[in-house]
């Protein structure tokens, strides 16, 4: 990074005066700077903006359409908080850039070619005439709004820019070599709304997990697959049918509520499109005669109906193959109680052998004396600006683990070496959320509510 050469292309900003013939400078103030050479913004401009937007006859500094200046020098300053001209978008509260929320930021639906309609009133998608961006490019301008829509820093996996599949492209996984491949098939989501749904399948064989593909279409919140054991007495979801968890008011449906108890998390994504793989002897067993429950959330800001589906696989080995069994680990915290306009900080302990102020049954077994933890990711909603996830006790008390600022990208990171916890010993996570709405906010299952989860990977 080399910020003397990023000041020295400043945009300078004259009062020009007439007088006797000539022209007299009479100040000058400085507008803007250009971002740090590789930062995030700074690919974005190069690979998106400056290619496809601010071209001549559209968004350059000569034509500037729809009063919107895209070149180098001017693109973040007239994104990032700025309101739009076109007036259905002013009265959906978008943002030409707002940061935090692609899904409110007019940029992003502009260029969400796939599910941009002519009922919205926002106009063609862009750019104007020309190919739409590729799927790749879209998810890296998400997660670039997501983390915050910073000038300069990387927040977004450069290698996106480079994924030359197209937004509304079919959905398609080669078939695993050894194990099976499910499909979670085209549903609808109404316009300027949300939908969360479960899918529960019968599983008649043992499947020993060693890998685990997905792909879903645009706007998806999150997939999880949940196992549910069967047990006498426990209510079991329906198989084969679609399941909402709440209707299209947004109230949850009761009937939800006695299926979710005692269900396991087995693994989950908020990407679209991931493979997780355990390292080589380890693997996780989903237990035969097991329900397997596709749990698939969007959300739809645009005024005519989207589609959801995911396709997912999960690759086997022979029991014998493995030396080391994974197991899921899901840990969460309830009882949130976040101000309108404020910035809440919440501090969760989770301790081995249970204990701490975890909620429920989102904790570590009381039946744990040892864990080692190969991997950490994070789940809040849009208001979660920062996690952290600290080690608690033993030698390594305080020491941070896990860092993330990106609420619709949290890393999933992998630890060569595992981090071992005893009884009594265990994890805290500090979490910063801004409220930025007029209401106070608690725990909830739609994308208004918020969460406050570790999900990971552990034996």
């Amino acid at each position: 990074m080399n910020r003397f050469s990023s000041l020295s292309c400043s945009v300078i900003t004259c009062g020009i005066l007439a007088a006797a013939g000539s022209w007299i400078l009479t100040s000058c103030t400085m507008n803007s700077e250009l971002p740090e050479a590789g930062s995030s913004f700074a690919l974005l401009q190069e690979k998106v903006l400056t290619p496809s937007c601010a071209t001549s006859g559209c968004h350059d500094t000569r034509n500037a359409v729809g009063g919107l200046d895209l070149s180098p020098a001017m693109a973040y300053q007239n994104l990032v908080g700025a309101e739009p001209t076109n007036q259905n978008a002013k009265t959906d509260k978008l943002l030409r850039v707002k940061a935090g929320d692609p899904y409110k930021s007019f940029l992003y639906n502009k260029l969400d070619s796939a599910n941009l309609h002519k009922s919205d009133g926002y106009g063609s998608p862009m750019p104007l005439g020309s190919r739409a961006v590729t799927a790749g490019q879209l998810d890296f301008i998400k997660f670039w709004i997501a983390a915050g829509a910073p000038k300069n820093g990387t927040v977004a996996d450069a290698k996106l820019l480079e994924d030359n599949r197209p937004q509304n492209e079919v959905l398609t996984l080669a078939q695993p070599a050894s194990g099976v491949q499910m499909r979670l098939s085209p549903f609808g989501i109404a316009p300027q709304n949300e939908r969360e749904i479960y899918f529960a399948q019968a599983n008649t064989q043992e499947l020993i997990m060693t890998k685990f593909e997905m792909i879903q279409r645009d706007r998806s919140h999150h997939f999880i697959l949940y196992g549910h054991a069967p047990t006498a007495g426990k209510t079991m979801p329906r198989t084969n049918v679609i399941r909402d968890l709440y209707l299209p008011n947004g109230q949850l449906i009761p009937e939800r509520f006695p299926e979710m108890s005692g269900r396991t998390f087995i693994i989950a994504s908020q990407l679209k499109a991931e493979t997780i793989e355990f390292p080589p002897g380890m693997a996780m067993r989903i237990p035969a005669n097991w329900l397997l429950d596709l749990n698939s959330h969007y959300t739809n800001g645009t005024r005519d109906t989207i589609r959801g589906e995911v396709l997912f696989n999960i690759h086997t080995t022979p029991a014998s193959n493995v030396r080391t069994f994974v197991k899921p680990l899901q840990l969460g915290f309830f009882n949130l109680l976040l101000p309108p306009k404020k910035e809440t900080v919440v501090e969760t302990t989770f301790l081995v052998g249970g204990g701490g102020s975890g909620s429920g049954q989102d904790r570590f077994s009381s039946r744990d004396t040892l864990v080692n933890i190969i991997g950490l990711t994070s789940h809040t909603h849009r208001m979660g600006r920062r996690f952290v996830t600290q080690i608690v006790g033993g030698p390594r008390n305080g020491e941070v683990i896990y860092t993330a600022t990106n609420w619709l990208n949290p890393p999933l990171l992998k630890f060569d070496t595992p981090i071992v916890l005893r009884r009594g010993e265990g994890l805290k996570s500090i979490v910063t959320y801004y409220n930025d709405t007029n209401e106070t906010v608690t725990f909830g299952f739609r994308s208004t509510d918020e969460m406050n989860f570790i999900f990971g990977y552990f034996y």
